[in-house]
């Protein structure tokens, strides 16, 4: 389950992380979070980060979150790195799908005023929808923060969610061409083709006479 990422991919991914801390308010990022947060149905070994920021002004010790029953269901898979002084847990299904997933500190733990980031390979739902992940934090002296709410005004602990969006039926650079699109395109083959034949036909009749 555990899978070791190229550090081109980790360090892609941090600048990533540093570009949006540095774009959006802090009060913004307060809370853990999946990224990317929207991704097309079906797609095969994306690459997905948890971002943590520590809250309190002592270490985390512990930071955990469940996959979706949803998401197991439509297909969705996900694997996990391996990080140096955290020990990973996994609890899995009947199945052997990984249900819920957690890291223990093996030394200090992730210090206040930073921020935990953990990357993951993912095969996303075939199902489109928002799929959400509750997620929580254990700190050293044994309290836990739940990040189990729904998004929402007012909401102060909201759980992280991943929003799968239908894949274009067709995608080829910039032509993205939609259900609707095909068949206005169908309609259109279709006229051409009976205007072709009624004028094969009409000169087919004018060599016969």
């Amino acid at each position: 389950m555990v899978r070791h990422l190229s550090q081109r991919t980790n360090l892609l991914f941090i600048l990533l992380a540093a570009a949006i801390c540095t774009v959006f308010p802090t009060s913004l990022l307060a809370h853990v979070a999946l990224f990317p947060q929207t991704t097309q149905a079906g797609a095969r070994h994306e690459s997905f980060y948890i971002r943590a920021p520590v809250e309190k002004d002592i270490p985390v010790v512990e930071l955990g979150f469940e996959v979706d029953q949803e998401w197991l269901d439509n297909g969705g898979e996900i694997t996990f790195e391996d990080i140096p002084d955290w020990r990973l847990h996994l609890e899995l299904d009947a199945e052997e799908r990984v249900k819920k997933v957690y890291w223990t500190a093996t030394e200090e733990g992730a210090l206040p005023r930073t921020f935990q980031m953990i990357f993951m390979r993912v095969n996303v739902p075939d199902k489109p929808g928002l799929y959400p992940f509750v997620a929580w934090q254990k700190y050293t002296d044994g309290s836990v923060v739940w990040w189990n709410e729904p998004r929402g005004p007012g909401v102060s602990n909201p759980y992280p969610t991943v929003r799968v969006e239908q894949k274009p039926i067709f995608t080829a650079g910039p032509l993205q061409m939609s259900v609707g699109g095909i068949a206005l395109l169908a309609l259109a083959m279709s006229l051409y083709c009976l205007m072709t034949l009624k004028k094969l036909l009409a000169a087919r009749e004018l060599d016969r006479t």
